[in-house]
């Protein structure tokens, strides 16, 4: 009786196949995610500087700058809602929160960053208050700081900042401290509630301050006056 002998792979040989498969994707995934990574973070920062001039011309059609859009809370109607977009205000002329959503709405702006995360927002009381209030003139300062560190020692990037934007960046707020701490402090002072800010180069897990991707954009207090000032809306 004639027999026939069949031939195939290895199961050594399948797991050799399939390591070099796993190289040769690897090696074609990786320049496809720096690629998308690049173009992640060139949009937003075009997003942010379009929001920077935004927040200018809301300035120099209303005489102050937009209260930010509060991120929770009760719903009291159209001007006190979180998560709506719409700046949030009191009868009064007040903002109910310094820092919230970027108003997006009231901006016409888009919603998120590329990361489908919204963008931070915090503004000077004195440049977000409206009639009746007090609103800023030629001497009101701004008094957001923008560090190069989260101990924001001299020198700044600015003392004197009347808004600031972030975006999280590609980890969303999520900084990693492996293998130990710190504890992420410069991403940490971007969404922390106060008046300092971090804005430096991006840097990996293990850094002195730990992991930090996020975008940071400022407003300071001289260049809307002087816009405004060049407008004709002050003094």
């Amino acid at each position: 009786m004639k027999t026939f002998k069949f031939s195939g792979f290895t199961l050594v040989e399948m797991a050799v196949v399939l390591v070099i498969m796993a190289l040769l994707l690897g090696g074609l995934l990786s320049p496809l995610t720096a690629q998308m990574d690049q173009k992640n973070y060139t949009e937003v920062k075009r997003a942010l500087e379009s929001a920077k001039e935004a927040l200018m011309g809301y300035g120099l059609s209303n005489k102050h700058l937009p209260c930010p859009d509060k991120t929770a809370g009760a719903n009291n109607g159209i001007n006190d809602r979180p998560n709506d977009g719409v700046e949030d205000f009191s009868a009064a002329g007040n903002c109910i929160t310094q820092e919230g959503n970027l108003p997006w709405a009231t901006l016409s702006l888009a919603e998120r960053d590329p990361w489908e995360q919204r963008f931070i927002y915090r503004v000077t009381a004195a440049y977000s208050q409206r009639a009746p209030l007090f609103t800023f003139g030629l001497a009101t300062n701004g008094n957001l700081r923008v560090c190069n560190a989260a101990l924001c020692a001299v020198p700044r990037l600015t003392d004197v900042a009347v808004a600031v934007i972030v975006s999280k960046g590609k980890n969303a707020g999520s900084c990693s401290t492996a293998p130990s701490p710190p504890a992420c402090a410069d991403e940490r002072a971007n969404d922390d509630g106060n008046n300092d800010f971090v804005s430096h180069t991006p840097t990996v897990t293990g850094s002195a301050n730990g992991e930090y991707d996020d975008v940071v954009v400022w407003l300071s207090s001289n260049i809307l006056i002087n816009r405004m000032v060049t407008a004709g809306q002050l003094p």
